[in-house]
């Protein structure tokens, strides 16, 4: 019992797991906001997400667990002009794994944050440059973003820019033409779905 206590005593004033834990909040209210904002709500992205988030508190406790038990410090493998920046002299498996958990939450809260409007582009460009210099263990927004936008579009209809003339104009019902690769016209999508689709091409 008494390590057990000593377990949640070192993780709950631990500042980068704190840090964690906010950063999780934090990504998941600005990726509501999105979803809002684009109305999208994808039950399988949220799920993946969702789970994604879980298993890094929960691999945080564990590791957390192992620190108690076992003292390892870790500061060799952060690189020197990072250490200042720190709050701490020494880094443990839970403080290690925390600041990259924490470099994957940031870029994905920056992303979610310019995707609800928010004048913060060119920011998290900046960003996620700085960090790929550090660590290739970064969310793949591109990817993501494609699969994503291949989700909301009905079967058989891609993103392609081989459209005829005139071909984004609304139909009169408020639905838009939707074309294959090819582009010949493969159905129609709401205007929903237009502005999704859209918005991931912008």
């Amino acid at each position: 019992m008494e390590a057990v206590e000593r377990i949640i005593l070192t993780l709950a004033y631990n500042t980068i797991v704190r840090l964690v834990v906010v950063a999780v909040v934090m990504d998941s209210i600005f990726g509501i906001g999105r979803a809002i904002r684009e109305h999208r709500f994808n039950s399988s992205v949220g799920i993946d997400g969702a789970i994604r988030k879980i298993a890094m508190i929960v691999s945080i406790v564990f590791l957390g667990a192992v620190d108690v038990l076992v003292h390892i410090n870790l500061i060799g493998f952060i690189p020197e002009e990072v250490r200042g920046y720190l709050p701490t002299a020494t880094i443990g498996l839970a403080e290690f794994f925390g600041l990259l958990y924490l470099c994957y939450e940031v870029v994905s809260i920056l992303k979610n944050m310019a995707l609800c409007g928010l004048p913060v582009k060119g920011l998290w460009k900046k960003v996620q440059g700085f960090l790929m210099k550090y660590t290739k263990e970064l969310p793949d927004t591109e990817e993501e973003d494609a699969e994503q936008e291949r989700e909301a579009l009905p079967d058989g209809v891609t993103v392609t820019d081989m459209v005829p003339p005139g071909a984004m104009e609304q139909n009169p019902d408020g639905t838009y033409n939707a074309y294959d690769a090819d582009g010949k016209k493969a159905g129609t999508v709401t205007a929903e779905e237009y502005e999704a689709a859209r918005n991931f091409r912008e």
